[in-house]
C-alpha cells in the first residue's frame, strides 16, 4: 500500500515537474512591450541657494552642464538598451537584425537634453549600428505627457491634493519626521560631517514646513501639484548624494567622503518618503499621471485590436514603445495603479535613473486570450556605479509587478486584458487628459 507520504512526495514531484515546464515552454507569446523609462544619469539640477547652504563644504564638480546626461549615464543606458534587446530576440519580439526591427521600435521622449539622449542611447543599444528616430515637442514646449500640470490638463482642486496628503500621513507631519529621524540624523551627519552640527551661516534641512500648492506657494515652474517640507528637501540632497555614487565618482567625493553603500541605503528612505507622500497619493497621482496611463493603454488597444487608435504611440506595426520621461511619470502610475516594488539596496518603490516600467502585451495560447504583465526594471546601484555589462544570465533586477484588482495567480501576476483594461477605466481620470 502506498503511504499518505508516497504520495505527497509524488505530487511534490509532478508540480516540480510541471514548474520547470512551464519556465521551459511559456503559454503566451509576446505581442508588444511599452517601457516607460526615466532617462539616465544626470547631474543635480541647478543648484539654488538652499542645496548650497545645506553643507558645510562646496558640492563636487560635474563634467557637463546641470540637467545633462552624463557620459556614464550614456554608457549605462546603452547597456540597458542592448539587454532589451537580447531578451525581445529571445522572446521573439525581434528578429536581432536591426534594419528589419527598426521599423517597429517607436521612442518618444521629453524635450529636455537628457530625456532625448537617453533615449537615442537606449535605442543605439536597441538597434545596434543605426541612429534612432526619437520623437519629442520642439524644445520650450511643455509635452503634456510628461508635465500635465504646467499646461495644466484639466482643472485640479489643490486644496484636496493637500487634504488627502495630509490624510496618509494623520495630519501630523512631525510625527512622520521623527518616525524617520534616524534617517534624517543620518543625513545631517552626511552634510555637516562629525556629530552633525550645523555650522554657522548654515541651515538644517529638516526644518519643518508643511504641504504647500507647487505652483501657487512655490514657484510657476514647478511641475508637481503640491510639495511637502521638509520631505521635498532632504529628498532633494540624497538624491544629489544618490547620483554622484551612480555616476561612478571616487568614494572620498561621495557626500565627502561620509557615504557608504549601508548609508546610502538608509538615506534612500527620505527619498522613498517624499515619492510616496507627494506623488504616490492617488488624487495626486491621478492628476499628474492620468495622461499617461491613457496614452499607454490606448497603446496596448491598438495592438490588441490591430488597428489604428487615436492617442496611442506609434502605429499598430509596431513591437516596441519606449516613453522616455521622468522620475515623477514613474511614481504617478505607479500611485494611480497601485502597484509596488523593490530593489536591493534600495527602498519601497526606489525611481533609479534608467529604471522602467515595463508594460508587455502578452496572447496566451491556449485561448488566445491577451495579457498584460509589468515590471520594473532597473540596474541595481552598484551595476550602475561599475559599469558592469549585463547579459541575459546577469541582467538588471528585474520585479514583477502584482496589479491590484487585476492580477492572478502564476507566474507573471499576468492580468487577462478585459480586467486591466476595467481598472484603467476606472482610474484614470479623463478630465486631466488631451484626448
Amino acid at each position: 500500500m502506498i503511504s499518505f507520504r508516497s504520495i505527497f512526495m509524488l505530487v511534490a514531484i509532478c508540480l516540480e515537474i510541471s514548474a520547470v515546464r512551464a519556465d521551459a515552454a511559456p503559454d503566451s507569446d509576446l505581442r508588444l512591450v511599452v517601457i516607460v523609462t526615466r532617462h539616465g544619469v544626470r547631474p543635480p539640477l541647478a543648484k539654488d541657494s538652499f542645496v548650497v547652504r545645506a553643507a558645510a563644504q562646496p558640492w563636487p564638480k560635474w563634467e557637463v552642464p546641470a540637467e545633462f546626461l552624463t557620459p556614464h549615464g550614456a554608457q549605462l543606458v546603452t547597456m540597458l538598451g542592448a539587454y532589451y534587446r537580447a531578451l525581445y530576440i529571445r522572446e521573439g519580439l525581434l528578429t536581432g537584425d536591426p534594419a528589419m526591427d527598426a521599423p517597429h521600435v517607436f521612442f518618444h521622449s521629453d524635450n529636455d537634453e537628457r530625456t532625448i539622449e537617453s533615449a537615442r542611447n537606449l535605442g543605439r543599444g536597441l538597434l545596434p549600428g543605426l541612429e534612432p528616430e526619437v520623437q519629442s515637442l520642439p524644445a520650450g514646449r511643455i509635452d503634456p505627457l510628461f508635465r500635465p500640470v504646467l499646461i495644466p490638463l484639466g482643472h485640479p482642486d489643490r486644496a484636496l491634493a493637500v487634504e488627502a496628503a495630509l490624510g496618509r500621513v494623520g495630519h501630523d507631519l512631525p510625527a512622520i519626521v521623527e518616525a524617520h529621524r534616524a534617517a534624517y540624523d543620518q543625513l545631517e551627519r552626511v552634510l555637516f560631517g562629525g556629530d552633525g552640527a550645523v555650522p554657522a551661516g548654515k541651515m538644517s534641512p529638516i526644518a519643518l514646513g508643511g504641504i504647500k500648492i507647487a505652483r501657487e506657494e512655490v514657484g510657476p515652474k514647478i511641475d508637481a501639484l503640491i510639495t511637502v517640507e521638509p520631505f521635498h528637501k532632504c529628498m532633494t540632497l540624497t538624491e544629489d548624494l544618490l547620483l554622484e555614487y551612480e555616476d561612478g565618482m571616487p568614494m572620498e567625493d561621495v557626500g565627502w567622503g561620509r557615504v557608504t553603500p549601508g548609508v546610502l541605503a538608509q538615506l534612500l528612505e527620505l527619498h522613498s518618503l517624499y515619492w510616496d507622500i507627494a506623488q504616490r497619493t492617488f488624487y495626486v497621482a491621478q492628476v499628474q499621471g492620468s495622461n499617461l496611463a491613457a496614452h499607454i493603454q490606448r497603446t496596448l488597444d491598438q495592438a490588441v485590436a490591430a488597428q489604428p487608435e487615436s492617442g496611442a504611440f506609434g502605429t499598430p506595426a509596431d513591437r516596441l514603445v519606449v516613453v522616455d520621461g521622468h522620475d515623477t511619470n514613474l511614481i504617478n502610475l505607479s500611485g494611480l495603479l497601485g502597484i509596488t516594488w523593490t530593489v536591493p539596496g534600495t527602498q519601497m518603490n526606489p525611481v533609479l535613473p534608467g529604471s522602467a516600467l515595463v508594460f508587455e502585451l502578452r496572447q496566451r495560447r491556449s485561448d488566445h486570450e491577451f495579457l498584460v504583465r509589468i515590471h520594473y526594471v532597473s540596474q541595481t546601484l552598484d551595476q550602475m556605479r561599475n559599469l558592469q555589462p549585463l547579459t541575459l544570465e546577469h541582467g538588471p533586477f528585474t520585479a514583477p509587478i502584482f496589479i491590484p484588482g487585476c492580477s492572478e495567480a502564476g507566474p507573471g501576476s499576468d492580468a487577462p486584458y478585459e480586467k486591466f483594461k476595467a481598472m484603467m477605466d476606472r482610474v484614470i481620470d479623463r478630465q486631466f487628459t488631451d484626448m
